[in-house]
């Protein structure tokens, strides 16, 4: 795999205690009975991980300060009710992976371990985190990443939801077996203020089998439209912004570009970071180098139409040289909203909007003298697109 100086277990010093570290695979399945596709995600996500090693900590969670006893007073009215309802807010500390489907009728499914649990920087593999009965869903095995292969299964019963809904997700089960090969990249790591941020797969070829609710998917190397990239620091960038896809289509010719993709991240020091590998040729705007480039980007929410609801990113950038200008749209229908607790705690989530069914067009002009001419159009599908804030969850 590309990046290993970067893809690997970023949580050195302070952000042990308060810190992230988040991988993300994304790809795409064909239904082996139906034929229908869908966009499949698998996230290993850790947050402050020297807080608690013996078991995982959410920080959100409703906790009496009183004991057993004090609580029987405050049933019998010998104890304020007020005082017994008093919370403990603690700060999380816990190993997550979150696997699901993007698309109409959406899932993520988590499943959380304690830090004790997972390990990192062995020759086999990246991350691996084994399940044990402290894990939501129960079960025996591990969830595991490596450079060329990921397994495991994530499981929450409706039962384990209504019982404890600061799990944050969905009921359901999804158990993965793949492998993948990674034909772009991009090298480098993007530092931002809280964040930073890589790429080890901007184009990835998965093969494989993946089970949701007992429904077999079949992942084809060709069609899977893979990608893979990884954050890490002391907070999510704010507001969250992503588009990705390396399915483009020439307009002008007709044919795939095949040796090309678009990956828009941020938002960070109040700017996007731009990558567009178009037929083999790069083009790469850093958000922490905004200095050297103009640009403008939106996210708004499209009036309704006979298609329905839908909303749209738009981003255009430019230095000297060239320009790139950046569609993409999305039905609401299609999207839901996936939670993240912040390393911060204090019952902050990130909550993410995201869809894995985007369409649009990328534009590549070149500057000559005064004028632009027109290098490249391509029309975009299966684009990755998200948008997120932080709020405070109140249950």
């Amino acid at each position: 795999m590309a990046n290993k100086k970067y893809n690997k277990y970023m949580l050195k010093g302070s952000l042990r205690k308060n810190g992230f570290d988040r991988w993300r695979l994304v790809t795409n399945g064909i239904n082996s009975i139906t034929g229908e596709e869908r966009t499949f995600f698998i996230e290993f996500y850790i947050v402050n991980p020297a807080l608690n090693t013996d078991e995982y900590t959410l920080g959100y969670k409703s906790t009496l300060k009183t004991s057993e006893e004090d609580l029987q007073y405050a049933l019998a009215g010998t104890l304020s009710a007020n005082s017994a309802a008093e919370e403990i807010i603690k700060q999380p500390s816990f190993v997550m992976v979150k696997a699901g489907c993007l698309g109409t009728n959406g899932k993520h499914i988590n499943t959380y371990f304690p830090s004790s649990k997972f390990e990192v920087g062995h020759k086999e593999f990246i991350i691996r985190a084994v399940t044990d009965r402290l894990a939501a869903g129960g079960g025996e095995g591990a969830c595991v990443l490596s450079d060329r292969s990921t397994r495991g299964k994530v499981q929450v019963s409706y039962a384990d939801l209504n019982n404890q809904p600061e799990l944050l997700c969905n009921h359901g089960k999804m158990e993965w077996d793949l492998q993948y090969r990674i034909s772009e990249s991009y090298d480098d790591c993007f530092a931002g203020v809280n964040s930073n941020w890589t790429v080890p797969g901007a184009k990835v070829q998965f093969s494989g089998t993946i089970i949701l609710d007992g429904e077999e998917y079949n992942v084809y190397p060709k069609n899977s439209f893979g990608y893979i990239d990884k954050e890490w620091g002391k907070e999510f960038n704010e507001p969250f912004f992503h588009l990705s896809t390396s399915n483009m289509t020439s307009s002008i010719t007709g044919k795939p570009l095949e040796d090309s993709f678009f990956i828009v991240h941020g938002e960070s020091n109040g700017a996007l970071s731009v990558i567009a590998r178009i037929e083999g040729q790069d083009h790469v705007f850093l958000a922490e180098n905004k200095k050297k480039f103009e640009q403008s980007f939106n996210f708004t929410q499209c009036p309704k139409d006979e298609e329905g609801e839908k909303v749209h990113w738009s981003v255009s950038v430019s230095n000297k040289k060239y320009v790139i200008d950046l569609e993409i749209f999305c039905n609401t229908n299609s999207m839901f909203v996936r939670d993240y607790e912040c390393p911060s705690g204090n019952r902050k989530l990130m909550k993410i909007l995201g869809g894995g069914t985007g369409i649009g067009t990328i534009k590549l002009f070149q500057r000559i003298k005064k004028n632009l001419v027109q290098l490249e159009e391509a029309t975009v599908n299966n684009t990755l697109c998200e948008y997120g804030q932080s709020e405070y969850w109140n249950h």
